[in-house]
């Protein structure tokens, strides 16, 4: 009986391990396959350029080539976060003053090409020290308000604005942090999705941010989610524990 428990239990591990490989595979080839075809593309026309005498080779070849560095450097980006999100490694957590992490966040963004928003920024006073990783909760805050202001650029949104809260949740001892658009919410189906691992809406997405934001605020202690109902725009809440 045991010999046969042991069996089973070797075949359905063997089972899982098929499944993970399969799993990893087909993220990787999702990840990479469109930055690989655009960087062929590019190639295809540095060539062309390379071989022309014509007005505007030379434009054309600083564009194809730029295009080949953008499209390399999205193929690492998307690797390496899939990588992250796979291994799912510890981190190493320290107090925190989760004001300040928002307000170096909100300057982050400004700087990068996510800027041009108006920033409702409402912080608790006294808040005591959070237990989280300073780069890890950075990121989590960079991905939700370049979400919401990627949002608000394809919805056409006249009046850019990006509310950022934190408070005290009543009756835990855990910080909340809110992240709330101006832009036109989510439909009930893409809300029921968003944290699934390659589930996107963005043409050029991969769909691993906010399942490796969730990951990374449960490594935390913490928790992340959306709020359905808290409209306008989407609204995103997450806690972190209080430093003991």
């Amino acid at each position: 009986m045991e010999r046969r428990f042991q069996g089973f239990r070797a075949e359905r591990e063997s089972m899982l391990g098929q499944q993970i490989a399969a799993h990893t595979a087909s993220a990787l080839a999702h990840a990479l396959n469109r930055p690989l075809a655009a960087i062929s593309a590019y190639s295809e026309v540095a060539l062309h350029a390379l071989g022309s005498k014509t007005a505007g080779s030379e434009t054309a070849l600083n564009r194809a080539l730029k295009g080949c560095v953008e499209q390399a450097q999205r193929a690492g980006q998307s690797l390496h976060e899939l990588l992250d999100f796979l291994q799912k490694s510890e981190v190493a957590l320290q107090p925190l003053d989760l004001n300040d992490i928002v307000r170096e966040a909100l300057s982050m963004t400004q700087n990068d090409g996510f800027g041009g928003f108006r920033q409702v920024l409402e912080l608790e006073h006294d808040l005591p020290p959070v237990l989280g990783n300073r780069i890890q909760v950075q990121k989590v805050l960079v991905n939700l308000i370049h979400n919401g202001v990627e949002a608000m650029r394809e919805a056409g949104t006249p009046t850019f604005a990006i509310t950022v809260k934190v408070q005290t949740t009543t009756g835990r001892n855990m910080a909340r942090v809110t992240v709330q658009d101006s832009g036109p919410g989510l439909d009930l189906n893409t809300a029921k999705r968003i944290f699934e691992p390659f589930f996107t809406t963005k043409p050029g997405g991969i769909g691993l941010g906010l399942a490796i934001s969730r990951s990374l605020i449960e490594a935390m202690r913490g928790q992340l989610w959306l709020d359905p109902d808290a409209g306008p725009g989407a609204t995103f809440h997450f806690t972190l524990p209080f430093a003991p």
